[in-house]
């Protein structure tokens, strides 16, 4: 059965999640721009999947209120009420857009979902995200928001400081994404250092490399603000990065945190790489691998820490077995995928690559790999970043080596 449902000549339904709401025909089936009427993009759907069972798993582990949220690009409303369907315990939402045929859009979305607007929970807004979070952080005589998401078309750093002014500072949820992926994986470097303060590398683990330039940038702007911050979560899906970080504010931590940034070397040589802090960053200017001292390059400052946490998982994988979303066993793969990933080295080994260059006529299953890995004494395990690369912390000529034996038996 289609869930689709015409309204008028500009108006369709669709269904979501637990909830319906009306896209305009045209933004139907065309590709997410800032041209169409009302932003929507149906592959980020998973993304408020995700979202919807982030917050709910925050309140559960975290929260020490009721949840006080901030959609700050709202587009059609669509995950505001859906948070308002799937989610319990919500005080109040501002449902915001600058957009004025988004405002409107969001109201009848709202009816749509018998949704009052007259009590106090819900306020729609027509605000620049920017303006709305610094009229929140300047409010004496209101709470301030424990759940803020910033969900733009490209870059979400110009509105991360004024969001952090905005946030609870112990304990609050920032949930951001990042859609300017050409940016943060290397093809436009001079771009990610003037955006991010960082430089980049385009080779075959870019997307966890830019995973963690976007995370050390959070930080970065959570210090400037007296606060840290606690990856959650982080997710790469459909050309977009998604993080879910928690605030806090313990200066001996912070410290800590800062000197646990660093940068990630790699040799475009012979494969090798490796991390370093910023406390060790001396005298690294050759490869000691096949000691290469013009094929050597690195990324950074990066986040290097860990980017998942594990209690935080588990919840959501518990939430996501409830669900009936029909993104629900896609979301258990990545989730669980991201389980294995917590203690692994920030990079990971792509195998159809290694192969080639090794001239493998065969690849072994994943599984088997990483079992061969672990039987000889290192670790392994899968990425959520690329499904055909694993991660471990044996060198590259060990990995090869393993793959060459493989292909000669």
């Amino acid at each position: 059965m289609s869930n689709k449902n015409s309204i008028n000549d500009n108006l369709i339904q669709i269904k979501e999640g637990n909830s319906k709401i009306y896209i305009y025909n045209d933004d139907l089936d065309a590709i997410p721009s800032k041209s169409m009427s009302v932003f929507y993009n149906k592959k980020m759907e998973i993304n408020r999947d995700i979202t919807s069972l982030a917050i709910q798993s925050y309140y559960d582990l975290y929260a020490k209120d009721n949840l006080v949220i901030v959609d700050s690009m709202a587009g059609s409303g669509i995950s505001s009420i859906r948070l308002l369907i799937e989610c319990k315990n919500i005080e109040k939402i501002y449902i915001n857009d600058i957009n004025p045929v988004s405002e409107d859009l969001i109201h009848k979305n709202l009816i749509l979902n018998n949704l009052n607007e007259d009590n106090t929970k819900i306020k729609v807004m027509r605000n620049d995200a920017n303006l709305l979070f610094n009229k929140i952080a300047f409010k004496s005589n209101h709470k301030k928001p424990n759940v803020i998401s910033i969900d733009p078309w490209g870059t979400p750093n110009y509105f991360i400081d004024s969001a952090f002014k905005a946030i609870t500072k112990n304990n609050g949820l920032m949930c951001v994404t990042a859609t300017d992926t050409a940016v943060l994986f290397g093809v436009k470097p001079n771009v990610c250092l003037r955006k991010y303060m960082a430089k980049p590398l385009h080779n075959e683990f870019c997307k966890e490399i830019g995973t963690r330039i976007l995370l050390y940038f959070i930080s970065r702007i959570a210090n400037i603000n007296n606060m840290g911050i606690i990856p959650l979560l982080s997710f790469y899906s459909n050309h977009f990065i998604r993080v879910f970080v928690k605030t806090f504010k313990n200066k001996n931590l912070i410290i800590k945190n800062i000197k646990e940034y660093g940068y990630i070397f790699y040799c475009k040589k012979c494969g090798h790489r490796f991390s370093v802090e910023n406390k060790d960053l001396k005298n690294i200017n050759i490869c000691k691998i096949c000691k290469s001292d013009i094929d050597l390059n690195y990324a950074g400052p990066l986040w290097l820490n860990k980017i998942h946490e594990l209690e935080f998982l588990n919840k959501i994988l518990m939430l996501n077995n409830k669900s009936d979303f029909k993104n629900k066993n896609r979301i258990q793969k990545i989730l669980e995928i991201c389980q294995d990933e917590i203690d692994m080295p920030p990079n990971y080994y792509n195998l159809h690559k290694i192969c080639k260059k090794k001239n493998c006529a065969s690849i072994p299953k994943i599984e088997t790999l990483i079992e061969i890995i672990r039987e000889k004494g290192f670790k392994a395990s899968r990425t959520h970043f690329d499904f055909i690369s694993i991660k471990t912390d044996m060198e590259i000529k060990s990995l090869e080596n393993i793959l060459s034996n493989y292909n000669k038996k």
